[in-house]
């Protein structure tokens, strides 16, 4: 049995001698003679595919959601193969695959016991997301958190600057559609839209949310909490069920945008679809 196990060792929940540890777990689940490839920076979406094109009988990804996200995308719908283990500092992907677990445990139940579960995703201008799009000014505000986690306090308090302005100055427009064809379901102009798919949704489908009028508080509770806590609650949240979503830049500036943790590069207007299957991968029977 080829198994080749993948390891981001830059992932917010990594920690010293990962492929020691992974390989001790393997022996114990009767796996032997693993490849074991590392990942640390650098254009994760060309590895993975590498990685995916060998067609290993087992593909082990052991990684944040930005990590599986790419494994996902590599992987589509053409084999089910994928094992995603959590070791990032969030791990929604994971947690809404396996509970809260511990990578060991899921290692080994899912090798015991495999079935393949088909999961939705989300696209915007060609890029996929499996748990959540963010677009506006808490992006800013997410590079800030990242660069004070990795001690860089100056180029953080520029991000930090940076968000609380575009909280006053970027007009996001936005319409989306709940079925197939676009009509007049325009969203209230914010600095503020999300969209959430699959373990994140709550309607089983895209769910699109907009935050009117937003206040650095509200706005920082988007941010930190990374969409998984009491921002539903939040006063001024508006929710709605979509299969698209096209957004514009009132002044035609760059949207900022993340999907599942990491920013991507789009102009001032961007549209995002829902797929209700996109990928594979593997968990234990229930």
């Amino acid at each position: 049995m080829k198994v080749v196990v993948v390891i981001n060792r830059a992932a917010g929940g990594m920690t010293h001698g990962a492929e020691n540890r992974i390989r001790r777990a393997l022996h114990l689940s009767g796996l032997h003679g693993a490849e074991v490839v590392k990942l640390d920076h650098g254009d994760y979406a060309s590895r993975m595919a590498e990685i995916v094109e060998a067609s290993p009988d087992l593909l082990v990804v052991w990684g944040g959601d930005g990590t599986h996200r790419a494994a996902l995308s590599a992987v589509g719908l053409s084999a089910s193969n994928l094992l995603l283990l959590p070791g990032g500092t969030m791990n929604l992907l994971s947690k809404s695959l396996h509970g809260d677990k511990r990578w060991e445990q899921i290692l080994q139940s899912v090798i015991a016991s495999p079935a393949t579960r088909v999961l939705p995703a989300g696209t915007i201008d060609g890029h996929v997301f499996y748990c959540a799009m963010l677009a506006g000014a808490p992006v800013r505000l997410a590079e800030a958190r990242e660069s004070f986690r990795h001690g860089d306090v100056v180029t953080g308090l520029t991000h930090l600057g940076e968000a609380l302005g575009a909280l006053q100055t970027l007009h996001l427009v936005a319409r989306y559609s709940d079925g197939y064809r676009f009509t007049n379901e325009q969203l209230p102009i914010t600095s503020v839209i999300g969209a959430l798919v699959g373990p994140m949704s709550r309607n089983g489908r895209m769910e699109v949310f907009t935050l009117a009028h937003p206040s650095r508080v509200s706005a920082l509770n988007i941010a930190w909490s990374s969409m998984v806590s009491s921002w539903r609650d939040a006063e001024g949240v508006a929710i709605v069920a979509a299969d698209a979503l096209d957004i514009d830049s009132e002044k035609g500036s760059r949207i900022p945008v993340i999907i599942d943790g990491e920013e991507i590069v789009i102009g001032s207007h961007a549209r995002a679809i829902y797929v209700p299957e996109a990928s594979r991968c593997l968990v234990a029977k229930t």
